[in-house]
């Protein structure tokens, strides 16, 4: 037995001491480079996540003292508006009544009924303003009024309600002053105690709260009116200000304690605790992995060197490979949905970042972390992809889809990065490939990019791409991508579909995972079809997609050849339909049903969910026929948004898929689908659905 299967057993050994399959009783050396990696790049991640939910969970609080800081200065507007009404009433009195000092009064007495505050009409003469009535009794023209004289001349040049606090030696006096027309100024005198703290009420709507209030714009301790501070509070604090009469007032809000829910404050945390436990947990998932990967390349290195003695050894050797794949398969399922959030937040916050002005070297820090966490991203929405795949959970739409349609859109996305590699990209998608294929159009556009990109990056300086379709037995159409880049080694031929496999360009600049081609020929068998290649090293690679070929639409729709003629046109005005699907055939299918039975109908095409969005808000249509997949959101999304939004709450939306589940079918009705129309489209049942709809329509 040589070296390499000594080895294998050691490391067997090292592994399953402790009995189980399980590494107790190791002592564990230096972290593996991979787990190395995770732990730094979690560590990152959740850092980075805990700081801005920290963050988040700060503004929250602010933005709930803020909201509540208004709310107590409308309060404190709706308290002080009666005064000034009730001086504005004495004013119109005076005014109406003239001398009648004792009209005056009598309607002074209901308005000073609070105790110690007095209410007085004085009027201005020569050498200052002299009192000539007032509740309770005053000493008519005789009292002074030097000290609050100010406050007066201000009411008379404002023309509206003023305020001041006139400082005393024991108590303090609130002096709210309303202009009582030329020369005269009624002013309502309120005692109070700016040194005492007022307690608050545990049962008042703002029991949670304690504050300041100043007459004035700013915190002036002599203008202080009432203050709560007393009490234990929060170190922050929030000014609002607010109208009496023509000035404005300042109340300064803090919390007892804080207003935002206890579990949203305690999140950020949380966050950090659960993340790096999980950090931890992940990087021994990595380092156990590592550790049996090495046990089970020693073990195949071992069962290879008994081949020559017997096959037995061989059928062990498989089977503790297949156990490795096995683990490695499902550790990186796991580890990629546990990956994806934290990402997303990567990627998001380094976005706003970009939008913040940032100097020249954080712009490209920030634009490498954007770059490497997208190319993370889709490297884990590919592994996820290929899992649901193996799984058998991978949900497919198939239905007919045009070749060339779906070459012209990969194409115009992919020529961008050919003609920045100077790689000559051209589609013969008028003419082998104007032709039906059933397959889910999203998943062939995958396949499709994936080729391309392929035949691009792997191609030379002003190499070429060709793409052409051709027939093949058994009705099956060959979509074919043909490069002149490097080419595959034949030996090699057999690696091209697996997992993670380079073939040796990994040492290159090359950018790439090793998983594209291994989802592509995954997804290509799922929708019943085959994925293969022809190459010659040095010469270039012919990729091709072989799917069944389907009568299109359209040609279907003519062929049947539909029973009955256009409708008559109703006395009401035309109506509007608003066809929301991404499938150009089944697009050109309804505008030819329409001709036929409804040419008086108008009809609107959005390709995209949201745009039907906004097309349904702008159009009012009369129906909506929506598509279950399309490229950018569900239409599961697309019909909740429309049920929810008031402006279309009530409009009809037939659902139209290929997805024919009665499971599926029964969900949509219940959330709110008018009807469910299953592709292909039957013609006859479709024009009754409409009619019908129509003829409910209000």
């Amino acid at each position: 037995m040589g070296s390499s299967a000594r080895e294998g057993q050691l490391v067997g050994r090292s592994v399953a001491g402790g009995g189980g399959g399980g590494v107790r009783g190791r002592r564990w050396g230096p972290l593996s480079l991979p787990a190395t990696g995770v732990l730094v790049l979690l560590v990152v991640f959740v850092v980075v996540t805990f700081g801005v939910r920290r963050q988040v969970a700060l503004d929250d609080e602010h933005e709930a003292l803020t909201q509540r800081s208004d709310e107590v200065a409308a309060l404190l507007t709706s308290t002080f508006a009666p005064i000034e009404a009730n001086l504005g009433l004495l004013a119109a009195v005076y005014t109406t009544t003239g001398p009648d000092t004792a009209t005056f009064e009598a309607v002074a007495e209901t308005v000073s009924a609070r105790p110690g505050s007095t209410v007085v009409l004085v009027e201005r003469r020569e050498g200052g303003f002299v009192e000539v009535a007032g509740a309770p009794e005053v000493s008519v023209a005789s009292s002074s009024t030097s000290t609050i004289e100010p406050i007066l001349e201000r009411a008379l040049e404002l023309r509206g309600l003023v305020s001041e606090v006139v400082p005393g030696t024991s108590t303090s006096t609130l002096v709210l002053a309303h202009p009582a027309g030329e020369g005269a100024v009624i002013y309502q005198t309120l005692p109070i105690d700016p040194t005492a703290s007022a307690g608050g009420d545990d049962d008042g709507p703002f029991s949670e709260l304690v504050g300041s209030v100043y007459v004035g714009p700013d915190p002036d301790a002599d203008q202080l009116v009432i203050s709560t501070v007393g009490a234990d509070s929060t170190d922050e604090v929030v000014g609002k200000t607010f109208d009496v009469g023509s000035e404005q007032w300042l109340v300064v809000v803090g919390a007892k304690d804080p207003l935002t829910d206890a579990f949203q404050r305690q999140l950020p945390w949380l966050i950090l605790a659960v993340g790096l436990a999980v950090s931890v947990l992940a990087t021994a998932l990595v380092e156990t992995l590592a550790r049996r990967s090495v046990y089970a390349q020693n073990q195949v290195a071992e069962r290879t060197e008994d081949l020559e003695s017997t096959m037995a050894a061989l059928d062990e050797a498989r089977r503790v490979a297949e156990e490795a794949n096995f683990s490695k398969s499902e550790f990186l399922s796991r580890m990629s949905h546990e990956l994806r959030t934290p990402l997303n937040a990567v990627i998001g916050f380094a976005q706003i970042l970009e939008l913040d002005e940032l100097t020249e070297d954080q712009r490209d820090a920030a634009g490498q972390i954007i770059k490497g966490g997208r190319h993370l991203l889709t490297l884990i929405n590919e592994i996820l992809d290929l899992s649901r795949i193996e799984a058998g959970g991978l949900s497919l739409s198939p239905e007919p889809v045009l070749v060339s349609e779906l070459l012209g859109e990969a194409v115009s996305l992919v020529r961008p990065l050919a003609d920045q590699a100077s790689v000559n990209l051209t589609a013969d998608g008028h003419h082998s490939c104007h032709k039906h294929i059933l397959a889910d159009r999203q998943r062939v556009l995958q396949i499709l990019l994936n080729l391309l990109s392929n035949a691009v990056k792997y191609n030379r300086p002003r190499g070429t791409i060709a793409i052409y379709c051709e027939a093949r037995a058994g009705n099956v159409l060959r979509i074919n991508v043909a490069d002149t880049g490097i080419g595959i080694a034949a030996e090699k031929l057999g690696l091209v579909f697996a997992p993670f496999e380079r073939l040796g360009v990994e040492v290159s600049n090359i950018e790439g995972s090793g998983i594209g081609l291994a989802l592509s020929s995954r997804l290509a068998e799922a929708m019943g079809g085959t994925l293969g290649v022809d190459s010659e090293l040095g010469q270039g690679s012919t990729f091709w997609c072989d799917l069944p070929e389907v009568e299109g639409p359209i040609e279907r729709f003519e062929r049947l050849g539909p029973p009955g003629t256009a409708a008559e046109p109703s006395g009401r005005s035309a109506p509007t339909i608003l066809h929301i699907e991404d499938n150009l055939a089944n697009v050109k299918l309804i505008e030819r049903i329409l001709d036929r039975h409804h040419p008086e109908m108008t009809l609107v095409v959005a390709m995209q969910g949201r745009l039907g969005l906004e097309l349904a808000i702008e159009h009012r249509p009369a129906i909506i026929l929506l598509d279950l997949h399309l490229p950018d959101i569900s239409g599961d999304e697309v019909l909740q948004r429309l049920r929810t939004d008031p402006a279309t709450a009530k409009i009809p939306v037939v659902m139209v898929s290929a997805d024919a589940s009665p499971n599926q079918v029964q969900r949509l009705l219940a959330s709110g689908a008018a009807a469910y129309l299953t592709k292909p489209i039957d013609v006859p049942e479709l024009v009754d659905t409409m009619d019908r709809l129509i003829a409910d329509a209000p």
